[in-house]
């Protein structure tokens, strides 16, 4: 397989040529206009998260385009503020939650001391959770509050990891407490990948489970010409007032409309 997909020119050019305009072009546009329009955030905070959603979604947006990616949409879309649940296959979970929504996300908190996109996403509100530091829950929640007041729309990876895509895993209610005690309604989303005609399976490119470098991970997907994802939005949001029990409803809603990946 290798051999098949990887070593192609046209595919190491196609990788390069998307990685170069999409980093080291668009990226620093966006990231110059942002530190312009920064101070603003020393006056008003809502107005500053608005700003920082649009140029967030036209990165995402610009992202989709230039990767090949055919993005399906099924279900009424939740509108900023909202809290949203869903399933993790893959970093691009992140760039379609925002894409389809406009809302940031908690992100596993190492991403936080990446070089550059480290620094990049805490100027965009990024929420980071320390999953080995269980007394870390505390602030993610706080942060997760004030992100909903501040009128963002904020999503939870409830599996608190990234599975392989064969199924979803049982979630967990750790993350939940703002919900609950605001009684605020919960969306939920299923997540899931399909290869288009000409590339490997979506578990060798896009779902990223195995232990391998992100920057290696990226341009391997870069290198090919695209692929479908698919995002379906749940019926009706959910209420409730434990957050086990809400952790449960969610998973078997989420799981109800998944999709595992070929």
């Amino acid at each position: 397989m290798r051999n098949k997909y990887l070593h192609k020119p046209s595919s190491k050019l196609r990788a390069i040529f998307r990685l170069t305009f999409l980093f080291f072009i668009l990226a620093p546009i966006l990231f110059s206009i942002r530190c312009l329009v920064y101070p603003i955030s020393f006056y008003s905070e809502p107005t500053d998260r608005k700003i920082r959603r649009y140029l967030l979604h036209t990165w995402a947006s610009i992202f989709v385009k230039i990767s090949g990616i055919q993005v399906h949409i099924e279900g009424k879309v939740p509108h900023v503020p909202c809290f949203i649940v869903t399933n993790h296959i893959s970093y691009i979970d992140t760039l379609l939650l925002h894409y389809a929504t406009k809302c940031i996300f908690v992100s596993r908190g190492d991403v936080e001391h990446w070089p550059v996109i480290g620094f990049v996403a805490k100027m965009l509100y990024i929420i980071f959770i320390d999953r080995s530091n269980r007394l870390d829950t505390k602030r993610v929640n706080e942060e997760i509050k004030q992100a909903l007041k501040m009128g963002d729309g904020v999503a939870v990876f409830a599996e608190s990891r990234i599975s392989c895509g064969k199924d979803v895993q049982p979630f967990r209610p750790a993350l939940l407490s703002a919900p609950v005690e605001c009684n605020m309604p919960v969306y939920y989303a299923s997540i899931t990948y399909e290869k288009v005609e000409g590339t490997p399976p979506i578990s060798y490119f896009v779902a990223w489970w195995r232990p391998e470098p992100f920057t290696y991970h990226l341009l391997r997907l870069l290198g090919y010409r695209g692929f479908k994802a698919r995002v379906v939005f749940g019926d009706e949001p959910l209420y409730g007032t434990d957050r086990k029990d809400l952790a449960n409803q969610l998973w078997q809603n989420v799981r109800k409309n998944f999709i595992p990946i070929q």
